[in-house]
Protein backbone atom coordinates (compact mmCIF):
# COMPACT_ATOMS: atom_id res chain seq x y z
CA UNK A 1 0.00 0.00 0.00
CA UNK A 2 1.40 3.38 -1.01
CA UNK A 3 1.61 5.90 1.80
CA UNK A 4 0.42 9.39 0.95
CA UNK A 5 2.84 12.21 1.75
CA UNK A 6 1.40 14.93 3.92
CA UNK A 7 2.77 18.46 3.60
CA UNK A 8 3.40 20.11 6.96
CA UNK A 9 6.01 22.21 8.73
CA UNK A 10 6.97 22.88 12.33
CA UNK A 11 5.99 26.48 13.07
CA UNK A 12 6.30 26.87 16.83
CA UNK A 13 7.86 25.27 19.91
CA UNK A 14 6.59 26.26 23.35
CA UNK A 15 8.00 25.05 26.67
CA UNK A 16 4.76 25.20 28.61
CA UNK A 17 6.26 24.00 31.88
CA UNK A 18 9.70 23.14 33.15
CA UNK A 19 10.65 22.51 36.74
CA UNK A 20 13.50 20.87 38.58
CA UNK A 21 12.68 20.15 42.18
CA UNK A 22 15.91 20.04 44.13
CA UNK A 23 16.14 17.00 46.36
CA UNK A 24 18.27 14.02 47.12
CA UNK A 25 17.40 11.35 44.57
CA UNK A 26 17.51 7.60 45.06
CA UNK A 27 18.88 6.51 41.67
CA UNK A 28 17.42 3.00 41.95
CA UNK A 29 13.81 4.15 42.22
CA UNK A 30 13.48 6.48 39.23
CA UNK A 31 10.49 6.12 36.93
CA UNK A 32 9.38 8.17 33.97
CA UNK A 33 5.77 9.10 33.32
CA UNK A 34 5.08 10.05 29.70
CA UNK A 35 1.99 11.44 27.98
CA UNK A 36 1.43 12.59 24.41
CA UNK A 37 -1.70 14.39 23.28
CA UNK A 38 -2.94 16.40 20.32
CA UNK A 39 -5.13 19.41 19.66
CA UNK A 40 -6.05 21.44 16.60
CA UNK A 41 -6.55 25.02 15.52
CA UNK A 42 -8.91 24.54 12.55
CA UNK A 43 -8.87 28.19 11.51
CA UNK A 44 -5.10 28.13 10.95
CA UNK A 45 -4.86 24.44 9.96
CA UNK A 46 -2.49 23.69 12.83
CA UNK A 47 -2.01 20.47 14.78
CA UNK A 48 -0.48 20.80 18.24
CA UNK A 49 1.42 17.89 19.79
CA UNK A 50 1.77 18.08 23.57
CA UNK A 51 4.49 16.06 25.33
CA UNK A 52 4.46 15.75 29.11
CA UNK A 53 7.21 13.99 31.02
CA UNK A 54 7.74 13.58 34.76
CA UNK A 55 10.78 11.99 36.34
CA UNK A 56 9.75 10.45 39.66
CA UNK A 57 11.22 8.75 42.65
CA UNK A 58 9.05 6.52 44.83
CA UNK A 59 7.46 9.51 46.57
CA UNK A 60 8.18 12.68 44.55
CA UNK A 61 8.48 14.19 41.11
CA UNK A 62 11.88 15.82 40.57
CA UNK A 63 11.78 16.96 36.91
CA UNK A 64 8.71 18.07 34.94
CA UNK A 65 8.73 19.16 31.31
CA UNK A 66 5.69 19.97 29.17
CA UNK A 67 6.30 21.00 25.60
CA UNK A 68 4.06 21.84 22.65
CA UNK A 69 5.06 21.67 19.00
CA UNK A 70 2.74 23.30 16.49
CA UNK A 71 2.62 21.97 12.94
CA UNK A 72 1.01 23.81 10.03
CA UNK A 73 -0.65 21.36 7.63
CA UNK A 74 -0.90 22.20 3.95
CA UNK A 75 -4.47 23.17 3.03
CA UNK A 76 -4.86 20.42 0.44
CA UNK A 77 -4.07 17.64 2.95
CA UNK A 78 -6.02 19.31 5.76
CA UNK A 79 -9.13 19.45 3.58
CA UNK A 80 -8.66 15.82 2.51
CA UNK A 81 -8.91 14.70 6.16
CA UNK A 82 -12.28 16.41 6.74
CA UNK A 83 -15.21 14.03 7.10
CA UNK A 84 -18.58 15.64 7.77
CA UNK A 85 -18.16 17.76 10.88
CA UNK A 86 -14.77 16.35 11.94
CA UNK A 87 -11.20 16.06 10.84
CA UNK A 88 -9.57 12.64 11.10
CA UNK A 89 -5.78 12.34 11.09
CA UNK A 90 -4.19 8.97 10.31
CA UNK A 91 -2.16 7.36 13.07
CA UNK A 92 1.03 7.29 10.98
CA UNK A 93 0.95 11.05 10.49
CA UNK A 94 0.32 11.74 14.17
CA UNK A 95 3.08 9.31 15.16
CA UNK A 96 5.48 11.20 12.90
CA UNK A 97 4.53 14.51 14.56
CA UNK A 98 4.89 12.89 18.00
CA UNK A 99 8.35 11.59 17.13
CA UNK A 100 9.44 15.11 16.18
CA UNK A 101 7.89 16.57 19.36
CA UNK A 102 9.51 13.96 21.65
CA UNK A 103 12.92 14.60 20.06
CA UNK A 104 12.41 18.33 20.49
CA UNK A 105 11.47 17.80 24.14
CA UNK A 106 14.62 15.74 24.62
CA UNK A 107 16.72 18.62 23.28
CA UNK A 108 14.95 21.23 25.41
CA UNK A 109 15.44 19.08 28.52
CA UNK A 110 19.15 18.78 27.75
CA UNK A 111 19.51 22.52 27.18
CA UNK A 112 17.68 23.42 30.38
CA UNK A 113 19.69 21.01 32.54
CA UNK A 114 23.06 21.49 30.88
CA UNK A 115 25.89 22.09 33.39
CA UNK A 116 23.71 20.89 36.27
CA UNK A 117 23.60 17.59 38.13
CA UNK A 118 20.24 16.90 36.49
CA UNK A 119 21.72 16.68 32.98
CA UNK A 120 22.25 12.94 33.46
CA UNK A 121 18.47 12.42 33.35
CA UNK A 122 17.39 12.35 29.74
CA UNK A 123 14.42 11.09 27.79
CA UNK A 124 15.03 7.57 26.56
CA UNK A 125 13.90 6.47 23.14
CA UNK A 126 10.12 6.21 23.21
CA UNK A 127 7.93 4.06 21.01
CA UNK A 128 5.22 6.55 20.07
CA UNK A 129 3.12 3.66 18.74
CA UNK A 130 2.21 2.99 22.38
CA UNK A 131 0.74 6.49 22.70
CA UNK A 132 -0.75 7.46 19.34
CA UNK A 133 -3.67 6.15 17.29
CA UNK A 134 -5.85 7.70 14.61
CA UNK A 135 -7.65 10.70 16.09
CA UNK A 136 -10.77 12.59 15.18
CA UNK A 137 -11.43 16.21 16.16
CA UNK A 138 -14.69 18.12 15.90
CA UNK A 139 -14.56 21.14 13.65
CA UNK A 140 -16.53 24.07 15.02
Amino acid sequence: MEQKKIGFRLIKIVTEQFAVIEQEINEEEITLHAAIDFGIDPKNKVVGCFCRFKFNTADKTFIVIDLKCEFKVRKQEWDAFIKENSIVFPAGFLRHLATIAVGTTRGVLHAKTENTGFNKYFLPTINVNDFVNEQSFKLE
